[in-house]
């Protein structure tokens, strides 16, 4: 009898072996995959294995969103989400992007990634993350420059930072005799609003801009880099950072940073008295989004001005809550 059922056991057995290996021959990996077809479905097989072919099943990339990675060195499909960023934000090729991203990778998390690209290209993460650049040291990239007002913390550094909508300052007078250029630049909405706040300065004497010139606007880190470094030569190392910014640490770098100089002001003139200028600035330059950067006690030479929208967000909500009282 036990032999009986031996022979039967073994037989299921073997009946069971036979139908998996039929089964096997006839899998399909790609079954679930709703987007296979002839053309793509070698090139999968071909480069992806089982593991890979199963989180492209679980995540269901369309081919477009992966095919031209196939058969690319170091291409891992789990990074596929990075990779496509990437491309979107930088004029980088398939292969130099995959080596990038593959080591910034192991730099922040995807969500901190997607953040950096907001503000940064993705050669400048590379620069900041993977390169000996100088001026970074142990500092930490500012995570939103946007969110910066009147200081950068310091342990941070705006290194390469850019703005992507800088625009040439035309309709204001300035004299820039620092930055090697005839022009200013500054962010759109700065732009707009310092024209609507000159245009308004009018009133102060009746002149152009209430007869303020405007001596500085956007810096680039390349900009400040030589100032920083024509400084050291002339002052040293322990008197620099009276006469110029660190690479990375200056607030002009923003693009939302000015400063403008009443014309008929002498440098020389040790007076306590405040301007007329600065009288009105200090009164009314909120109304336009701007703040002082520089202290406002005593009479200024020069004013430093930034742009903050949430100056005007919270004249509006002041309005509101007038109105309803």
């Amino acid at each position: 009898m036990q032999l009986k059922r031996g022979f039967f056991i073994g037989a299921l057995l073997v009946l069971f072996l036979c139908c998996y290996h039929n089964m096997n021959q006839h899998y399909d990996e790609l079954a679930r995959y709703q987007y296979v077809n002839d053309d793509n479905r070698k090139l999968i097989l071909e480069y992806l294995d089982t593991e890979e072919i199963n989180f492209l099943i679980e995540r269901q990339y369309k081919p477009e969103e992966f095919m031209s990675y196939l058969g690319i060195e170091d291409f891992n499909i789990r990074y596929l989400d990075w990779y496509n960023q990437a491309i979107q934000n930088d004029q980088l090729g398939i292969e130099e992007t995959i080596q990038v991203v593959n080591q910034l990778k192991n730099k922040m998390n995807y969500s901190q990634f997607l953040e950096y690209l907001k503000h940064y290209s993705v050669s400048q993460l590379s620069d900041f993350y993977l390169e000996d650049s100088d001026f970074v040291h142990d500092l930490k990239l500012v995570n939103d420059p946007s969110s910066i007002i009147k200081e950068i913390p310091a342990s941070e550094t705006l290194f390469t930072y850019y703005p992507n909508d800088l625009v040439v300052v035309e309709e204001i007078p300035a004299i820039n005799s620092t930055q090697g250029s005839e022009t200013f630049q500054l962010r759109k909405e700065t732009n707009d609003h310092l024209i609507m706040l000159c245009q308004a300065a009018f009133e102060i004497n009746e002149k152009t801009c209430g007869n303020m010139v405007m001596t500085q606007g956007y810096v680039s880190f390349e900009q400040q880099e030589m100032v920083y470094e024509d400084a050291l030569l002339r002052y040293g190392i322990d008197d620099v950072k009276k006469y110029a910014d660190y690479p990375g640490k200056s607030l002009f770098q923003l693009g939302t940073v000015l400063k403008l100089v009443p014309v008929s002001l002498n440098e020389d003139d040790i007076s306590s008295e405040k301007t007329a200028q600065q009288i009105w600035l200090e009164e009314h330059a909120k109304n336009f989004g701007f703040e002082f950067i520089n202290a406002s006690n005593n009479r200024l030479k020069e004013f430093v001005l930034q742009y903050n929208p949430k100056l005007l967000m919270s004249d509006v909500k002041a309005e509101g809550n007038d109105n309803h009282d």
